[in-house]
């Protein structure tokens, strides 16, 4: 419904003769669009009369409240539909408000002058019945240029919901739902996926680069590791040699003395001895068996075997030989 149906009686003259504002052209405008070109301009004139009767030249009779009311209603479809849709709000919520006010408050507001229904001085007034006729030939005309506007805004309605959108990013018609045609949708979700497989290819790059950076961390603590085991082992194998070298050092040393003790001993018992006892020198009783005697005998020239001093001096060499000698004389004394 739109603001043509303001006004319930036509008005014959109009209640300010002054050029219509911007809001009252684009309501008049929007209700007359449907119109034939000759009744275009009485339609238009139509609507205005009606409209400033109703509300005031430039809506001025509205109060506050119905403002705020106004702005609530329509502020949100200007936004959603723009010019067009806002103008029928507005002319749908104008004629709401018309019906919606008591028969009273044409009295409350301040009166705007009716039109003069009188001829000039010179003729006389019209009588009662003929100001009457003339008053219904207004409202039929008014019903009838209320029919034809109604039907042409719903076909125009119509022929605007039918009529393809326009898509917002091309220019194209969007034939379905949406200010998006098909083509610039499928463009948008492939270039979202585009992204989301660029994003995805960036994560697994960074994921990657950070497993290497572990790997080489990782490698180089346990590269860290085996130089500090390999350095701890030559420690350890180097100790060992020294020590090595010291115990044979030291058993060169053990037996170079006790050597010496062997040699002296023999020496002093040499000395002291005139006569030379067999016995004695394979370390055997004067009772025992050929037996024992051929084993002391195999036991002391393993013992003076001049393999064990060979790369000693050649006094212990010399000395190894004559203990040989010795026990060699004695078995051969023994065993006679």
């Amino acid at each position: 419904m739109t603001v043509m149906a303001v006004g319930q009686e036509p008005q014959v003259g109009t209640p300010d003769s002054g050029p219509p504002t911007a809001i009252e052209q684009a309501l008049i405008e929007r209700s007359c669009r449907a119109t034939f070109t000759d009744a275009h301009q009485v339609c238009l004139s139509s609507q205005l009369n009606s409209l400033r009767a109703e509300f005031g030249r430039d809506l001025t009779r509205l109060s506050g409240a119905e403002r705020r009311a106004l702005d609530s209603a329509c502020n949100r479809i200007r936004t959603e539909q723009g010019r067009e849709g806002y103008l029928d709000c507005l002319g749908a919520q104008l004629v709401a408000l018309r019906n919606r006010r008591p028969a009273s408050a044409a009295t409350d507001a301040p009166a705007l002058p009716r039109p003069s229904m009188r001829v000039p001085s010179a003729n006389p007034a019209p009588p009662a019945g003929q100001v009457s006729s003339v008053s219904g030939v207004w409202m039929a005309a008014a019903v009838v240029t209320l029919f034809v506007v109604a039907g042409g805004a719903l076909l125009a309605v119509k022929a605007r919901r039918a009529a393809p959108r326009k898509c917002r990013v091309c220019g194209e018609d969007a034939r379905e739902a949406g200010d998006v045609c098909q083509k610039c949708q499928q463009a948008a979700e492939a270039s979202r996926r585009a992204a989301a497989e660029r994003a995805d290819h960036k994560r697994a790059q960074q994921e990657e680069l950070r497993r290497r950076r572990e790997e080489e961390e990782e490698q180089r603590r346990r590269k860290a590791r085996q130089e500090e085991e390999a350095r701890l082992q030559q420690q350890e194998e180097a100790r060992q040699r020294e020590e090595n070298a010291r115990q044979q050092e030291e058993n060169a040393r053990q037996l170079e003395r006790e050597e010496e003790d062997a040699r002296r001993r023999s020496q002093a018992a040499v000395a002291s001895d005139e006569v030379f006892d067999a016995y004695a020198v394979l370390g055997v009783p004067k009772d025992a068996s050929k037996e024992a005697i051929r084993t002391a005998y195999l036991e002391a020239r393993s013992k003076y075997d001049l393999d064990h001093v060979s790369h000693m001096g050649a006094e212990l060499q010399e000395h190894y030989q004559a203990k040989a000698r010795a026990v060699d004389r004695a078995y051969q004394m023994l065993t006679k």
